[in-house]
């Protein structure tokens, strides 16, 4: 069956994130690890190099973030984000493997994000976090 006859049977059917998405995890899952990363090659426009699973955006004018907002808010500064985590310019003393609560808004859709963090590096000028559950 070419791709575009695929293509019109698919798009008849109502769609159905889920679905497709649980679809395609199943055969990639089937898929022997070399298959995998030739698919991987193949798509991934920014040529994968296994040195990161998510691309990180680096932010020309960092994004505030309030850390445990609930607590004793922290206001500190996104230097860079990925849909696994980012990196926080702040002062404040956490140590590894602690989790954090972060609230912060993407300042381009003016969208509120609230989720749980785990510190997974310290440097001297901030912390990197990696988010417990994935972001859009």
């Amino acid at each position: 069956m070419e791709q575009n006859t695929a293509l019109k049977i698919i798009e008849k059917k109502p769609f159905d994130e889920i679905e497709v998405t649980s679809r395609l995890l199943n055969i990639i899952f089937e898929m022997p690890v070399k298959q995998q990363l030739d698919l991987l090659k193949l798509l991934d426009a920014n040529g994968y190099n296994g040195a990161r699973r998510h691309e990180r955006k680096n932010l020309k004018n960092p994004w505030i973030v309030m850390i445990d907002p609930e607590k004793e808010p922290d206001a500190s500064f996104i230097k860079d984000i990925s849909r696994c985590g980012m990196f926080i310019e702040t002062k404040s003393p956490f140590v590894i493997s602690e989790l954090i609560t972060l609230k912060f808004q993407v300042p381009a859709s003016r969208k509120m994000f609230k989720i749980v963090g785990e510190v997974v590096r310290r440097q001297k000028n901030g912390v990197g976090v990696r988010f417990k559950h994935q972001l859009p």
